[in-house]
C-alpha cells in the first residue's frame, strides 16, 4: 500500500496573492537557470486548485505566496513534500543557500547549479531528491 498525505492548498493569508503547482514525481522539470529566466511559467503545468489534494512519495507542491497584503514585502516561496516520519506526513521546506552548497558538496551535476532565487531552489532541491543526491 503506498504511502499518501492529504494537504490543504491554498494562501496562509486570504488577502495576499497565492499561486501553487503540483507537481507529480516523474513529470518532466526545467533546470535551475530556467526557472531564474522565466519564473514559474517554465514549469509547464496548470495551478493546483485550492482545496484538498493528495500527494504521494516524490509529488511536490511548490507554494508562493505574498507576504504582506499591504505593501511589497516580496514573496515566500516553500515546497511541499511527502515524509512519512513527519507529524503530518508531510515536510515544508523553504529553500536556501545552505541547501545549494550542500548539494554542491554532495555532488549535484554542475548544470544545475546555476539559477538564483527561492523558486530556483526549490527547482533544484527537487533534481537533487530525483537524482537521489544529498540536499539537506
Amino acid at each position: 500500500m503506498t504511502f499518501s498525505a492529504s494537504i490543504t492548498v491554498g494562501p496562509l493569508d486570504k488577502r495576499c496573492k497565492y499561486i501553487a503547482k503540483l507537481i507529480r514525481d516523474g513529470f518532466p522539470i526545467p533546470t535551475p537557470a530556467e526557472i531564474s529566466e522565466v519564473g514559474a511559467r517554465a514549469i509547464a503545468l496548470k495551478l493546483a486548485s485550492n482545496g484538498d489534494e493528495e500527494l504521494f512519495p516524490g509529488d511536490v507542491l511548490i507554494e508562493v505566496e505574498q507576504k504582506n497584503p499591504r505593501r511589497d514585502g516580496g514573496y515566500r516561496c516553500r515546497m511541499v513534500i511527502v515524509d512519512q516520519d513527519a507529524p503530518e506526513g508531510v515536510r515544508y521546506i523553504e529553500p536556501s543557500s545552505i541547501h545549494k552548497q550542500v548539494m554542491k558538496s554532495a555532488g549535484l551535476p554542475v548544470e544545475l547549479l546555476p539559477g538564483a532565487g527561492p523558486l530556483a531552489g526549490c527547482i533544484r532541491i527537487l533534481h537533487a531528491m530525483r537524482l537521489g543526491v544529498e540536499w539537506e
